[in-house]
């Protein structure tokens, strides 16, 4: 499944849907981690999206509590997303 990218669309927006209702980060950045996996490797992830590798794994696996929002996007945008706000 992890192949597909409308499965891997879809499993980051409900895993970042999650994280905002209830601030548990751990599943949106799995899955972040899983889809980059999917795709290529972390380092190579790391330098086509301009960030250091310890960083970015850092994020990953949750040592980094609170990554700013310029830097989720960074990891978005590098896997092709976009972050859209709509009215409640």
């Amino acid at each position: 499944q992890l192949q597909n990218p409308e499965f891997q669309k879809e499993w980051i927006r409900q895993t970042i849907l999650e994280y905002i209702e209830d601030g548990d980060y751990i599943e949106f950045f799995r899955a972040l981690e899983q889809v980059i996996k999917a795709r290529t490797t972390v380092s190579q992830f790391a330098k086509d999206v301009g960030m250091n590798r310890v960083q970015l794994v850092d994020i990953l696996h949750g040592r980094t509590k609170t990554p700013s929002l310029l830097t989720i996007g960074k990891i978005l945008g590098g896997l092709g997303y976009t972050i859209d706000i709509k009215s409640a």
